[in-house]
């Protein structure tokens, strides 16, 4: 993230603050006084936090302003190989020792130990528990790869095939067009040359002196920071820093550290772009400009009125989608940070493959509109509740915000000089200037950033018969013909509503059950729903609900299948009690919530979250997405639209065809486990079907259940319940079930080779399937042989022979429609290594069959989970998950809470008998796709 996008991630804070006179703006902005900012002898900075959330666990990092842009020619792509080494040898652990003592402590590969190499930095990522021997191990780590890369040279000839596969992994579609935009976005500059994947060239031959000497020069204390924010000690951990980093050597003749500038372009740049695997079209257009600095309270008002004009902006765009005979599917706009140390205003549209041009130009004039008429009062007066709620929210959230959240933005505050105010300093800041600010002062953005000067329009698109590749000058002539139309204002067509006018007649609750042991109270209502409730100090102030009841699009014939599959999105675009969605988006601004119907394969369901003040509107919705959806042909319509071009050119793709394929023969091309066709879209979705039985589904709520997880108390909660749950309709005679469709997994031995794609890469898919005597410690014995084939995985197909850049390994177990399962193992690779993987893959799962696990991989995996678990017990979305998994299988609340017997109890034994049950050579299928070119 760099200075644009984290201000306007940040939602600020601080105590008091109070805008007296116009000159107190230019007072500097202050940093948050929690984060101890210091800096060593050496140079090297750091930054510290102490934030107890999630408990005893710190996210570390090493920070370096050193990317790719600094490489030299015979170093492309070394900034990121160097990453890679850091990893494999260091000082004080030789080889793949690091990575096997941070696993021996619950550090995930991936998800807790990572690294990114960008244009201008390197960040180095490790989270991890806070005991002491822990954390200075863990900065031990850092220390090493801040000065101790070993670069041995076995290691470095056995990591080119890692890199230069995660190179391959990457090669698509996606980055032809990006390889062709970049040079056009950039004006030629040295950034269209300094991509951080580099050349394979380079990867696979560069001398070992070049990665040496790439390191030398910009790993140093005067370009480092530490980032460091946890459940620890802050002066333990400022004096561990001092000890352990001080010893890093200053450069005594340091190489100029170059920043380099995007040069301008004075006539607008286009580049339109089109290919074979194309599967959608899309524009985007970039006017650029040098950053401003943000320092003082002026400048962070200046960023304000860019927040105000772009929310506002794209809030007019999102109308336009739905809008019969929309020039475009979905368009987005703002101003933010595009690369080093330039910002831009951004416009971007999804297009419709017939109507190109049609589509850039509707683009272009609602910008124009925005800029020749501005923006009006109730626009503006919508918008500030929306900021300064946002603010609320994070000021009152204090102390529960997660480490994370935190660390990119001392992350920016070093690589770009973002400012780091405290929340409560930011609410305060908004409070007092968003009532100053008019709409003269956000109109007035308009002549800094929209213009026609330093401007970049990307066009990306399908390349095929029927679809007409607009030229550049085409394109350039569209931005002096919209300046010339005549344009009518924006009007702001919100009607003075309320959402719920009457509330309805209250319900009762008939029963009560309290669970001590776990806090948890279950109402049961006399309409047949279930209510279950825990109060939780998780968060300062935010609720999360889940509801859920058997049924979805199984119960639906083949004949409406289409329109039942896609009911719940459509129902939930549209919007209730004759509001559209649109205004029902603009009525809650300045409110903290969300709700959202859905309907899967086979259940009905709910999903929203509020803050405690808006619990009620929260209820409404629930009760109104109940009784009084929207049937909206607009929107429909839209929806409609934007479905088949997801769908239009699936073939084209390489993935989607390969997807399609393996859909197609390992379930005997079953309706509803094949992907959707524009034939299927165009003739059998309609919205009478779709909301008919949306209806169906969702105007009888006997059988819902209801988790309500979060910062409530119950006497506030209950009679909510009562009023808008406890109210709806309901018919106690009839239940609600899901229904067996007969989808079912082919069975036997197969292999299938599918010939599609351009690329020198080929997709591995391994599939073992069948049925299941189902159990939830089954479904959990599943998942942990799938992570345990993971890890040996990646040390064989990665590690040792260099032949991928990552494995996926997945595994899913269920009893709907019927008790089954199945584990997939995914990866990338070269097509003349795709037998030796797959034989390896193959003698990997032998041999756990066989032998099991080691003690090294069972501590592994009982350590992650062990970790995992302490974190998820206090949050929110898992005790919501839980509670649901609970109820769905007629379990004792307790258990949730002896997850740490269980994992005690792995062992070997489990994972032979667990590989011998469900690698079952007998039901089992291969799925590789290759580029055409192999196709004899």
């Amino acid at each position: 993230m760099k200075k644009i996008v984290v201000i306007l991630a940040i939602i600020f804070s601080f105590k008091s603050f109070n805008i007296s006179a116009q000159n107190n703006l230019q007072n500097n902005i202050p940093n948050d006084p929690s984060i101890k900012i210091g800096k060593l002898k050496n140079g090297l900075t750091y930054y510290i936090k102490r934030n107890a959330k999630p408990k005893n666990k710190a996210e570390l990092r090493l920070v370096l302003k050193a990317g790719s842009i600094l490489e030299d020619q015979d170093q492309l792509g070394l900034a990121h190989f160097i990453e890679h080494m850091a990893f494999n040898g260091t000082k004080h652990f030789p080889k793949n020792e690091l990575i096997n003592y941070l696993q021996s402590i619950g550090v995930e590969f991936g998800a807790d130990l990572n690294a990114h190499t960008s244009f201008d930095e390197t960040v180095y990522k490790l989270s991890v528990p806070t005991d002491n021997e822990t954390l200075k191990t863990s900065l031990q780590v850092l220390r090493d790869w801040a000065d101790g890369i070993t670069f041995d040279h076995e290691e470095i000839d056995k990591e080119r095939g890692v890199v230069a596969e995660e190179l391959r992994a990457r090669n698509g579609v996606g980055s032809r067009m990006y390889y062709q935009s970049i040079p056009v976005l950039t004006n030629n500059s040295r950034y269209a040359e300094r991509a951080p994947i580099g050349t394979l060239d380079v990867i696979l031959n560069a001398k070992y002196s070049a990665l040496k000497r790439f390191y030398n020069d910009w790993y140093r204390p005067d370009l480092m920071a530490l980032v460091f924010v946890g459940d620890f000690n802050l002066e333990q951990i400022e004096q561990q820093i001092k000890t352990t980093f001080s010893g890093i050597k200053s450069t005594k003749k340091p190489r100029e550290r170059l920043y380099y500038n995007i040069p301008n372009n004075d006539k607008p740049a286009v580049t339109v772009q089109s290919d074979k695997e194309a599967t959608g079209s899309k524009v985007s257009i970039y006017v650029k400009r040098l950053e401003d600095e943000v320092n003082t309270l002026n400048d962070l008002k200046q960023v304000v009125l860019q927040r105000l004009y772009s929310g506002m902006l794209r809030q007019r765009l999102s109308e336009i989608e739905v809008q019969p005979n929309a020039p475009f599917l979905s368009a987005k706009a703002g101003i933010g940070n595009f690369l080093a140390t330039t910002d831009s205003y951004f416009l971007g549209a999804s297009l419709k493959e017939n109507q190109l041009l049609n589509g850039i130009e509707g683009l272009l004039i609602e910008s124009e509109r925005a800029k020749r008429y501005g923006f009006t009062e109730s626009e503006l007066k919508r918008y500030k509740k929306l900021f300064l709620n946002n603010a609320d929210i994070r000021r009152k959230e204090d102390g529960k915000l997660s480490n994370k959240y935190y660390v990119e933005q001392y992350i920016d505050n070093f690589t770009s000089k973002t400012p780091i105010p405290s929340d409560n300093f930011s609410y305060n800041f908004y409070k007092d200037i968003l009532p100053s600010i008019t709409v003269a002062d956000v109109n007035a953005i308009s002549e800094k950033w929209v213009r026609d000067d330093n401007m970049a329009i990307v066009v990306n698109t399908v390349q095929k018969e029927g679809v007409n590749t607009p030229k550049n000058e085409q394109v350039i002539a569209l931005i002096d013909k919209v300046k010339k139309l005549e344009l009518e204002p924006y009007v702001d067509k919100l009607s003075n509503v309320k959402l719920l006018e009457t509330p309805p007649n209250q319900g009762r609750i008939v029963a009560t059950d309290y669970n001590k042991e776990v806090d948890v109270t279950t109402w049961k209502l006399a309409n047949g729903i279930t209510i279950i409730v825990k109060p939780t100090t998780f968060q300062n102030d935010l609720i999360s609900m889940s509801g859920f009841r058997s049924g979805g699009s199984s119960t639906a014939p083949d004949s409406i299948y289409v329109s039942a599959r896609n009911a719940g999105n459509i129902i939930s675009k549209s919007g209730v009690n004759g509001i559209s969605n649109i205004n029902l988006e603009k009525l809650s601004m300045g409110k903290t919530v969300k709700v959202s119907p859905r309907i899967n394969y086979y259940d009905d369901l709910f999903s929203g979250s509020s803050s405690s003040k808006d619990l009620e509107y929260m209820m409404q919705l629930v009760h109104l997405y109940f009784t009084n959806p929207n049937k909206d042909e607009n929107v429909f319509g839209a929806f409609k639209e934007s479905l088949k071009s997801v769908y239009k050119n699936q073939d084209d793709s390489p993935g989607a065809y390969f997807e399609k394929g393996i859909a197609k023969h390992i379930t005997n091309s079953h309706l509803r486990a094949m992907p959707l066709t524009v034939d299927q879209i165009e003739g059998e979705l309609q919205l009478d079907e779709a909301f008919n039985f949306y209806k169906s589904r969702f105007s009888n709520a006997n059988g819902f259940t209801f988790i309500f997880v979060g910062s409530f108390k119950l006497e506030h909660l209950k009679p909510l319940v009562e009023q808008y749950i406890g109210s709806l309709p309901a018919n106690i005679n009839v239940e609600s079930k899901s229904k067996d469709t007969g989808l079912r997994y082919a069975t036997g031995v197969g292999r299938k080779v599918f010939y599609k794609g351009i690329s020198d890469k080929s997709t591995v898919d391994l599939r073992f399937t069948g049925n299941i005597d189902f159990s939830l410690e089954e479904k959990e014995n599943l998942s942990l042989l799938a992570k345990l084939l993971k890890i040996k995985l990646t040390e064989e197909l990665r590690e040792k022979m260099s032949g991928v850049y990552g494995v996926r390994v997945s595994s899913f177990a269920s009893n709907k429609p019927y008790q089954w399962y199945r584990i997939a193992i995914r990866f990338t690779c070269d097509p003349e290594n795709v037998e030796k993987l797959i034989a390896k893959t193959l003698e990997e799962i032998e041999d756990i069959k066989t032998n099991g696990a080691s003690l090294n991989y069972i501590n592994k995996i009982k350590q992650a989970e062990l970790t995992n678990y302490e974190q998820f017990l206090e949050n929110n979305n898992f005790w919501s998950s839980k509670l649901k998994t609970i109820y769905e299988y007629n379990l004792n609340l307790e258990d949730v809470l002896h997850h740490e017997e269980e994992i005690d109890s792995i062992d070997s034994d489990l994972f032979k008998k667990t590989a011998k049950k469900y690698f079952n050579s007998e039901n089992y299928a291969e799925f590789i796709l290759m580029p055409e070119k192999t196709k004899q």
